[in-house]
């Protein structure tokens, strides 16, 4: 996204132990994002009972509204009344007053609008805290990148954290990650509620830690997004096609932070409590990759480096439409760094390469909106359209009829409860089960059975969701690979600036 620029035409001051400072600032900006991101589709869908399509909604729709708004009120806004310091004070207070009231929130109603409030807050305190970052920094190529790692690494750790805490008890170590492990609470999926309260503590003691930060004032003269200009690149053919490739792998993207929390637990076998934990792969990964990032781009080039950011979220949607084996799906979420790596910050980095000098703030605004703002926008009414063809029903008497018929290894009794293949004879028994069993913890296995034999029983079948997936990210790499073309012209004049 655009860092909305609160640097002055003077020096500004040095300041003892900057690096430190900033790290500290870059830990505590993402660690808000962290603590609640992950877990927030299994908490709106087990705990409040939402739609994937209201999920979608709160958590696609609602955040792509502060991503659009997010250059006009940190460009154009705060850079003329606040210090940028001041600003993350207030914007911290108030989304961490304002997380504590979504912990309570129950409706749907009031969790979009107060979604949509939230992220108009939150959304622009990424572009100004990287503003004040550079601000204060002589060599930013240099001193920035292990600063903004700092935040990465606070999103790992309050990821990890939370479910350690709060989810688990009797907690001790072991070997394998995330080297902590205990027995699961049962009231795990009500207590993912309590990272919002998380959240809302780490923002308010963010916004006060921000008064300690260097003083970042206003500019005087504010450079105004030029909109026409930027939107002339996409006469560039390499642009307009990363434009139009970007939309369906953002939209993807977002449904990947919504829809993996539901489905380790319920398809994976994973416990709530390990969910954030086997996610943050995806961000320990990330670390590796861009720390080569400038190799590969020099060493293959944009073109298919960018094919290959797509074919990673293939790969990665159809290991999870397998489901299986866990070890399995949990290496896959290691390709969310190449995902991001390779896609999301390579395509920024051809941005800046190929937008003349006096429009590349504006050109990068532009394809943030559509990179985190247009793609995301549509998130929720696409997962609600896929989760509903993806959605199966089954009788219970169907699902009696699939276990006897099918146990699961020969030496099994046909009184099987969870055989394999009942999908294959029965579509939708299998997964239908599986569900009503999950929503019902603390009844016997193959309580469903006693149930009427015309009851009904739903539940969204994960592996045709993740294959849809995997076809609209399909879409994006089948443009960059056959039509993406870094445009001569554009990289001669990039070349000269």
């Amino acid at each position: 996204m655009s860092s909305a620029s609160h640097v002055n035409a003077a020096p500004v001051r040095k300041h003892a132990i900057l690096g430190p400072r900033l790290s500290l600032m870059m830990f505590m900006q993402y660690a808000v994002w962290g603590a609640w991101l992950p877990i927030i589709g299994r908490y709106l869908s087990a705990d409040l009972g939402f739609s994937g399509y209201q999920v979608g909604a709160i958590a696609g729709t609602a955040a792509a509204v502060g991503a659009i708004l997010a250059p006009f009120i940190a460009g154009q806004i705060a850079d003329r009344v606040f210090s940028a310091e001041r600003y993350l004070f207030v914007a911290m207070l108030a989304g961490g007053a304002l997380q504590f009231v979504l912990a309570e929130a129950r409706t749907f109603e009031a969790w979009l609008w107060l979604s949509v409030v939230y992220s108009v807050i939150y959304m622009p305190t990424i572009a100004i805290s990287n503003s004040l970052t550079f601000a204060h920094l002589e060599d930013r190529d240099r001193q920035f990148p292990p600063i903004r790692l700092w935040g990465t690494i606070g999103w790992i750790a309050v990821s990890w954290a939370f479910p350690i805490l709060w989810l688990q008890h009797g907690v001790e170590p072991t070997w394998k990650p995330p080297f902590f492990v205990g027995k699961e609470h049962v009231d795990a999926i009500e207590r993912l509620g309590d990272a919002l309260r998380l959240s809302g503590i780490i923002s308010i003691v963010y916004g006060l830690y921000c008064l300690s930060l260097p003083h970042t004032p206003p500019r005087k003269a504010v450079e105004k997004i030029a909109f026409a200009k930027a939107f002339g690149l996409l006469r560039h053919r390499g642009f307009l096609v990363l434009t139009l490739a970007a939309i369906p792998i953002s939209l993807v993207h977002t449904i990947y932070f919504i829809q993996t929390p539901n489905f380790l637990p319920q398809l994976a076998g994973m416990r709530d409590a390990d969910t954030q934990p086997a996610m943050s792969v995806g961000q320990f990964s990330e670390i590796l990759v861009l720390a080569v990032l400038g190799l590969l781009i020099r060493g293959i080039g944009f073109r298919w480096l960018l094919t290959i950011g797509c074919a990673a979220y293939i790969g990665r949607y159809m290991v999870f439409a397998m489901g299986a084996p866990t070890e399995l799906v949990v290496a896959s979420i290691a390709l969310h760094g190449v995902c991001f790596a390779c896609f999301y910050a390579t395509a920024f980095v051809y941005v800046d390469r190929v937008a003349p000098a006096d429009v590349r703030h504006s050109a990068q605004t532009v394809f943030g909106i559509l990179l985190l703002g247009v793609g995301p926008l549509f998130a929720g009414p696409v997962m609600g359209r896929i989760a509903q063809d993806a959605t199966v029903t089954a009788t219970i008497a169907e699902c009696k009829a699939a276990v006897n018929l099918v146990p699961q290894k020969p030496e099994e009794s046909a009184d099987a409860t969870t055989p394999g293949g009942w999908d294959r004879l029965y579509p939708g028994a299998a997964v239908a089960v599986k569900a009503y069993e999950e929503a019902n913890p603390n009844g016997k296995a193959g309580a469903w059975r006693v149930l009427r034999d015309d009851v009904q029983v739903t539940a969204l079948d994960f592996g045709r969701f993740w294959r849809w997936n995997a076809a609209i990210a399909g879409i994006g790499m089948a443009m960059v690979a056959l039509l993406f073309r870094v445009d001569p012209s554009a990289r001669e004049a990039a070349a000269r600036e």
